[in-house]
């Protein structure tokens, strides 16, 4: 035998420590290994804060800070000395803004606008244009462009679908959250002008427009005039105006469906429009539901496209 083959090696006996069980017999431990220890740290807790002198003090809101003339931007429209019709291909008469014609861009197909053509002074004309440049608010038609071509001046304002006045001639059935998205941004527009004390010389149901994507536009901002702060009131405000409108709408749906169910707050909106100021107005939870122009999309499709015929519509509580 080949004394050189070495032999193999049992493996070192290792050894588990061992504890008696309750039986006084030795055996294998099953105490689990121990965990280190996790030191916690104590809670860190804020100073408390001091108390207040006069905790039942009433808030006290700020007042209005009224625009002064120095304050109102100055235009920047300046006068293009060419033909519009060189832009734009003239179209109809639009109904929504009577003397205005509905014109496309000859390069942008897209591009819709109404032209109106003025046979004025250039004098009165650019005073014209410098009041609705300075008053140029989301509230109001947008001035896009201003053309003087021979003796004539045009001014390009961004398109409208209808007014207020086919709305009311509809047979479409307004939702109280609709009626909200009309009246806010006239009341926006109305503020507008309070804080630079100036107010809309009329409000009437063909001076209310709206557009494609259901934006409310306020026409006639350049014949808006100057008023004190003591003469502003429901009536010098067009508030009155406006809560004649608002019963109009509710009474159009009231034709078709005596029994619509109008909530309390609607209800109250006419009166509140000619009792309650215009800053607490504005802060009423009837105007909470509001989320945008969207919400007036619909109305102005459907009127856009039934306003000349005799639709009915189902009705949406």
């Amino acid at each position: 035998m080949d004394t050189t083959h070495s032999k193999p090696i049992r493996p070192e006996t290792v050894f588990f420590p061992t504890i008696a069980n309750p039986a006084r017999h030795d055996g294998v431990s099953t105490v689990p290994p121990v965990r280190p220890s996790i030191e916690v740290a104590a809670p860190i807790y804020p100073p408390e804060p001091k108390p207040v002198a006069n905790p039942s003090t009433p808030w006290k809101p700020l007042k209005r800070k009224r625009m002064r003339a120095s304050e109102i931007p100055t235009s920047t429209l300046q006068p293009l000395n060419e033909d519009p019709w060189a832009t734009y291909v003239k179209g109809i008469e639009n109904f929504p803004r009577k003397g205005m014609l509905l014109a496309q861009n000859r390069e942008n197909k897209t591009e819709l606008v109404h032209i109106q053509q003025l046979k004025t002074e250039s004098a009165s004309t650019r005073s014209l244009v410098k009041i609705v440049n300075d008053l140029s608010y989301r509230s109001f038609p947008q001035l896009l462009r201003h053309y003087q071509h021979e003796d004539q001046t045009f001014l390009v304002w961004e398109s409208v679908e209808c007014s207020l006045s086919q709305v009311l001639g509809s047979r479409y059935a307004l939702t109280e959250t609709e009626i909200a998205s009309i009246v806010w941004p006239i009341l926006v527009g109305i503020r507008y002008l309070r804080n630079f004390d100036r107010a809309l010389a009329t409000l009437t149901n063909d001076e209310v427009l709206f557009t494609g994507s259901g934006g409310v536009r306020i026409a006639g901002v350049e014949r808006s005039c100057r008023i004190n702060p003591e003469d502003m009131n429901a009536a010098t405000l067009k508030l009155t105006a406006l809560s004649e409108m608002v019963k109009r709408l509710m009474k159009k749906n009231e034709k078709f469906h005596p029994d619509f169910p109008w909530s309390s707050k609607v209800q109250d909106l006419s009166y509140k429009l000619n009792t309650v100021e215009l800053d607490e107005l504005m802060l009423d939870d009837f105007f909470t539901c509001l989320k945008g122009e969207a919400e007036l999309t619909l109305m102005v499709n459907i009127v856009c496209k039934t306003s000349h015929f005799d639709v009915n519509f189902p009705t949406r509580f």
